[in-house]
């Protein structure tokens, strides 16, 4: 009952109409994608990304394609269906017992699977899966769990073709995991450490052997994809960006204020109070890659989840509470086991109606732009025709996806949108300092030389060009605003 429930609201939570920007460029790519029969390099819609002929590498072109395929609806149905293998991996991490109305480790399953409520379709919850699916097969077989495993261990090659395909940036996990296990047994050995809180585990022949081919395979599989080996490094190169991690709310270090603060707080540090107050003994490669992927959910809140769906194998595996603290609790409450259950039960039952409600409630349409540019703005951009255009970068994907559908991208171009790939180190810097007023607006105005300008109108941006007599309205509303030069 525990579980359904879980899954359930875990469910519900992230059935909302589709407001992710990154969903909307990606879904244009795709149609590009499908109409050309062929993979872009180049960030194909923004006018300056042309003009000085960047490059992009195309990591997730195989999911943008599904997703321009399946259309929105589909691409809802897709994510739910994604997040019930996830949540199924991450039920299977943790061990818990189906049979039982609550088990305490249901919390965790609970706070991870609402917690996927704000990622909206798109390549990167693909990667959750293959991260569950990896922690789950490696540590399994390394724990000789069952022998079901020594099969499964052969499929993470099989794995990494897709995952270098459909988001090839983060395609790195499998080789970090392997080589880190491997480098910590190495060490263990090298320096005959003899303590058994770490030197508890070590590697058999068999083992050492299998983890060696499976990394090489997975390397060979890695560089089949449209940019061969260059992408066994990409993932490197943009965790070493430090202008995206400054630049882009998604990959900021975690904020712990306010109430969503104390959610994702609670949920990254309960694994480690875990760790402090559990009487087992961890192994080393464990404590390694928890320390790792605690840093980096640290560092970016990118990584958050895949911070929490590792620690859902280690919740799982060494919880600190065991079987005499269930006795001890249950043990006042056993003349009314009966009559909590049923109510227990019913509570969940209608947790679950209440959750479906306002979920439903939301979907007046499947696409909300809430906060996006309105379509007046839009269609005063298109009849404009600019040549050099601004547009805001947090808003530039759901541009796209407005003017793909009015058939206006084969006259025109924006200035940037979703890629912090190729925009990090040049005008995504500029945008942002644009659109806050950090620096000179009429320099870096005239540094792109725009011929229109689009942006929200809570911006500070829009604010200075309203009073700027270099620039007029040429349509406005309570979202947008678009200026042309005044000549």
């Amino acid at each position: 009952m525990g579980v359904i429930f879980t899954f359930i609201v875990g469910l519900l939570a992230a059935f909302e109409p589709i407001t992710d920007n990154d969903y909307f460029w990606h879904v244009v790519i795709g149609r590009w994608i499908d109409n050309h029969g062929a993979i872009p390099n180049v960030p194909l819609f923004s006018w300056w990304g042309l003009e000085q002929g960047y490059s992009w590498t195309s990591h997730e072109w195989l999911t943008e394609w599904i997703m321009y395929k399946a259309g929105d609806i589909g691409c809802i149905a897709i994510m739910l269906g994604i997040f019930i293998v996830l949540y199924y991996l991450m039920y299977k991490m943790l061990k818990i017992d189906f049979k039982k109305l609550f088990d305490v480790k249901l919390l965790y399953l609970l706070l991870m699977t609402v917690f996927f409520k704000v990622t909206g379709p798109r390549p990167y919850i693909i990667s959750l899966v293959f991260f569950a699916y990896l922690i789950y097969v490696l540590f399994s077989y390394l724990d000789k769990d069952k022998k079901i495993f020594d099969k499964l261990i052969w499929t993470l090659p099989i794995m990494q073709i897709l995952w270098a395909n459909l988001h090839g940036g983060s395609s790195s996990m499998p080789y970090i995991f392997i080589l880190g296990v491997l480098l910590t047994d190495f060490f263990i050995k090298l320096f005959k450490i003899n303590d058994q809180r770490w030197a508890g585990f070590k590697l058999d022949k068999t083992q050492i052997k299998t983890l060696l081919i499976n990394l090489g395979l997975i390397a060979v599989a890695t560089c089949i994809n449209p940019v061969g080996y260059k992408l066994l490094l990409y993932p490197f190169t943009n965790m070493a960006d430090t202008n995206m991690i400054d630049y882009i709310l998604e990959w900021q270090s975690p904020s712990f204020h306010g109430l969503l603060g104390i959610y994702i707080f609670i949920m990254v540090a309960f694994p480690v109070f875990n760790m402090i107050f559990t009487r087992k003994s961890y192994k080393a490669y464990e404590i390694a890659i928890f320390a790792l992927l605690f840093y980096m959910a640290l560092k970016s809140q990118r990584f958050i989840g895949m911070f929490g769906i590792y620690s859902t194998w280690m919740i799982g595996k060494y919880l600190f509470l065991d079987k005499e603290f269930y006795d001890t609790i249950r043990k006042p409450f056993k003349k009314f086991e009966k009559l909590i259950t049923y109510g227990f039960e019913t509570l969940l039952v209608l947790i679950v109606i209440l959750t479906a409600y306002i979920q439903i409630n939301k979907f007046t349409t499947i696409v909300d732009n809430d906060g996006y540019y309105s379509d007046g703005a839009i269609e005063a951009v298109i009849n404009a025709k600019p040549k050099r255009m601004y547009n805001d970068f947090g808003q530039g994907g759901y541009l796209l996806y407005k003017l793909d559908k009015a058939n206006a991208l084969d006259n025109m171009n924006i200035f940037i949108y979703g890629l912090g790939d190729v925009f990090s180190n040049n005008i995504l810097i500029d945008t942002t300092k644009l659109y806050k007023l950090q620096e000179d607006p009429e320099k870096l105005i005239a540094k792109y030389n725009f011929d229109l300008m689009l942006t929200v109108s809570r911006s500070p941006l829009c604010r200075y060009l309203i009073q700027n007599p270099n620039w007029k309205v040429l349509y406005s509303d309570d979202m947008n605003y678009v200026f042309i030069r005044n000549t």
